[in-house]
């Protein structure tokens, strides 16, 4: 009997790790199971014995115990994982090429990128993808792609980890754009509350990730600093909603992550100037009856992982 595709985003942050597994069930995506791992500060501080400093303040025998922690606690299906990188580990470019017949993209993208940079072209993993020529001069003659890279070791080390738990690292995408996939999912199931084109914020311990426009071809994805009141949206997320409004008009913002008062939610409206409601993992993932109850605890930002598992259930 053929077992439909299950996927897990694991979202590895400073304070913890996190894990959602989701599963295709009737058109939908249903929750198979949730696991975290908190940190101690040493942890998070990086403190390892004989271990290296490691990407995102953590070090390889670190985060390697705490999936593997993580990979006992999810199901025995929940193996194929999408991943992500923090947008501090990637460069992100418009790159240009005169067309050629046979040439190879990726290699040309790379050579261009790394030169810049000042590094072989071989230590960097590179994806990328066609860009609009929106630009006010841009020939026509020549190809445009979006490309984004990240030194291989930092890939390599964090797949590596990954593996190394019982996992197979699928996909690796990109923190805060992961939560485009989020979006997408909540128009394809209907739930438009918030409108046709919302914005989603993810509220952490000390960060806060934006997401818009998922449908748009300049989508919003861009991770902020919390400092001050974290019951208040950073004045630079302000500005960037501002600035998006004029090219692709919000109908709206979720929240989620740490749960946040009606009061909370009343600040962010008439800060953001847009209506604003809070995404509960509930109203997206129905739980699979024939299986135990599964919880997403409503004072974790679970919606990294979710985003992440998301991520692979919609390619597949």
């Amino acid at each position: 009997m053929l077992h439909k595709p299950v996927w897990t985003g694991i979202d590895i942050g400073h304070h913890s790790v996190k894990a959602v597994v989701l599963k295709q069930n009737k058109g939908r995506l249903a929750l198979l199971g949730y696991a975290e791992v908190a940190l101690s500060p040493a942890e998070h501080a990086g403190a390892s014995p004989g271990g290296g400093s490691y990407q995102n303040s953590l070090s390889e025998p670190i985060l390697l115990s705490a999936l593997r922690k993580i990979r006992m606690l999810l199901p025995k299906r929940a193996v194929r994982a999408v991943l992500s990188l923090p947008d501090s580990e990637v460069v992100q470019q418009v790159l240009t090429l005169e067309p050629r017949w046979g040439q190879d993209i990726g290699t040309e993208l790379a050579k261009i990128l790394a030169d810049t940079l000042s590094m072989a072209p071989e230590a960097l993993s590179l994806d990328y993808s066609p860009s609009l020529a929106s630009e006010q001069g841009a020939a026509e003659d020549r190809l445009r792609f979006q490309v984004v890279a990240a030194k291989t070791t930092v890939v390599e080390a964090r797949a590596r980890s990954v593996r190394e738990a019982g996992f197979e690292p699928v996909i690796m995408e990109l923190q805060a754009r992961a939560l485009l996939w989020l979006l997408e999912y909540c128009q394809r199931q209907a739930i438009t509350a918030m409108g046709t084109n919302p914005a989603l914020v993810c509220i952490g311990a000390d960060e806060v990730d934006l997401a818009a426009g998922f449908a748009h071809s300049q989508p919003l994805h861009r991770t902020f600093e919390q400092n001050g009141d974290c019951q208040m949206p950073p004045p630079a997320l302000i500005r960037q909603l501002q600035h998006y409004q004029v090219l692709s008009p919000l109908t709206g913002l979720w929240l989620t992550g740490r749960p946040v008062s009606d009061a909370d939610l009343i600040l962010w409206q008439q800060a953001c100037g847009l209506p604003v409601a809070y995404l509960t993992s509930e109203l997206l993932f129905p739980t699979l009856s024939r299986t135990t109850t599964v919880a997403v605890p409503a004072d974790t930002a679970w919606a990294r992982a979710a985003a992440l598992a998301v991520r692979g259930g919609l390619s597949c």
